[in-house]
């Protein structure tokens, strides 16, 4: 019997990733966490579905120990900037092939480091398969193989402030906002500073007109890459409602985005960033006011739209320049965000994935046959838009 390890399986993500694998494959999953207390909880839920085992990922010995013998391992184990180049040298050292959830930029450029050590030991690993990163690169390559040349490509997302991951959600977004991020201009890699470059977005209902910002995630770092001759990559996002975003504004501007050291007393520190978010969960209970209208305004959307997304690949098609414009809903931040690695996680299982090395999403995987295996779950709109006849169709 084939064998799947999901890390950090009794957490939001990991543990919907076990849902959808126990959904679709009859293969023995094990779940390992370093939480005692989550793997109770799922050997309490799932019985003898599963097996559970404990994970350390700060000890290499014992991580690599736990992944051998696994024919696929899934990792959601974050913060990725901390843990994900760990989790992908101990796959390289136990020889096993992994997918991983990680969308934070500065994690992807050390991941992808790691090519050449995986190629050598015949190790697969496919980084940033979630929503986004994930399907959004698999999307952004799709319209960039409708076209003779790609010129630019622009990701623009749109999240509910209430999001599952709780704290650890609040601290990458002040990872991808208060720091410089990396952005594709001109063919080359540079450093602009993150919620910045503001511009309005028409997403789809019920999200609907956003200002968004520039934003830190792994497409600009992996898309030209994969997509020759590319110019342009960049992405830009935002909470709803706005009111959310001006909190982080806020605070942002007035330092709290940062990482240095904040002294509570003389025996008690933490950085900024984790005050801040300490601050923001603290708001119902002295802003009850204030946060009770951010609070109706999220949950009012999230029930219908959870994160939204728009991808705009432009460049020529034979004498007409053109643009692809995408757009995506997703109904569920976990399910959105586990169900693209479940998809790849089997695609390796199934041998469908030859080649090997560490990977983004759009260089180890056929866009448009993944896409149509997520069809079943999700709905991408399409529009062409021919600029020398100014034609729109769908």
């Amino acid at each position: 019997m084939k064998k799947i390890t999901v890390l950090g399986g009794a957490g939001t993500m990991g543990s919907e990733a076990v849902k959808l694998l126990l959904e679709r494959t009859d293969a023995e999953i094990t779940v390992a966490d370093a939480s005692v207390k989550g793997l109770k909880r799922v050997e309490a839920e799932l019985g003898k579905k599963v097996r559970t085992a404990g994970a350390d990922v700060n000890d290499r010995e014992s991580l690599v120990k736990l992944l051998k013998g696994a024919d696929v391992v899934i990792s959601t184990v974050g913060p990725f900037y901390k843990y994900a180049a760990a989790v992908i040298k101990a796959a390289i050292d136990a020889r096993v092939n992994m997918v991983d959830i990680d969308d934070d930029f500065d994690a992807t450029k050390d991941s992808l480091e790691l090519d050449e050590a995986a190629r050598k030991a015949g190790v697969t690993a496919i980084i940033g398969m979630g929503a986004s990163p994930g399907v959004t690169n698999l999307v952004a390559k799709l319209g960039a193989s409708r076209m003779d040349r790609t010129d630019d490509i622009r990701l623009y997302w749109g999240e509910s402030a209430i999001d599952p991951t709780g704290s650890a959600a609040m601290m990458h977004w002040f990872h991808i906002t208060a720091e410089k991020v990396p952005v594709f201009v001109n063919g080359k890699w540079v450093e602009e500073q993150g919620f910045t470059q503001p511009e309005v977005i028409e997403f789809m209902p019920p999200v609907g007109k956003l200002e968004v910002v520039l934003t830190g995630h792994p497409e600009p770092v992996s898309l030209p890459r994969y997509i020759k001759g590319v110019k342009n990559v960049s992405i830009k996002g935002a909470l709803y409602p706005p009111k959310m975003m001006e909190l982080y504004r806020w605070l942002i501007d007035t330092g709290f985005g940062s990482n240095d050291t904040f002294m509570v007393n003389e025996n008690v520190s933490m950085p900024f960033r984790e005050l801040a978010v300490r601050i923001i969960r603290s708001m119902p209970r002295f802003a009850p006011d204030y946060f009770k209208d951010v609070l109706d305004d999220a949950l009012g959307k999230y029930e219908a739209c959870a994160g939204t997304f728009k991808i705009v690949v432009s460049g020529k098609k034979g004498d007409s320049l053109t643009t692809i414009t995408y757009d995506l809903m997703a109904n569920n931040v976990a399910h959105s965000t586990a169900l693209p690695a479940v998809i790849a996680a089997l695609s390796l299982l199934d041998g469908k994935v030859s080649q090997s090395g560490v990977m983004a999403p759009e260089g180890a995987l056929d866009a448009a046959m993944f896409l149509e295996n997520l069809s079943k779950d999700a709905t991408v709109k399409e529009t062409v838009t021919i600029a020398r006849d100014k034609i729109s169709f769908q």
